[in-house]
């Protein structure tokens, strides 16, 4: 079996307006860590949500599941506040692409049958 690199064909989300220079990707999450992300998602979009809470949970779905070229993950705790300064639009780009990803993973049974 062959199992194509990590780095292949991967493609970058766009992050520009929090930095241009830096290319972030998204990592594969582990089980409990999509349900943790799905979690985020929601309290992301509920609108009784503060905007505060509705914040915090994006950049902790973008801190989840944003990593650099190398694996590496591109936010922390201390861009919090440049975060919050800047767009909300690679948020809802991370949980794009999240939920798309999700979706490609059809459970097996439902692929046989197909």
């Amino acid at each position: 079996m062959f199992i194509k690199p990590l780095n292949q064909e991967r493609q970058p989300v766009d992050v520009s307006e929090w930095n241009e220079e830096v290319k972030a990707y998204f990592k594969p999450l582990s089980g409990f860590e999509t349900l943790v992300f799905n979690d985020y998602f929601l309290e992301f979009y509920n609108k009784e949500n503060s905007e505060e809470d509705r914040f915090k949970a994006g950049f902790k779905a973008a801190a989840l599941a944003l990593v650099d070229e190398s694996g590496c993950a591109l936010l922390s705790e201390s861009d919090v506040d440049a975060v919050r300064a800047a767009s909300f639009l690679p948020i809802i780009r991370v949980f794009s692409l999240g939920l798309s990803l999700r979706d490609k993973n059809v459970p097996i049974e439902t692929a046989k049958k197909n």
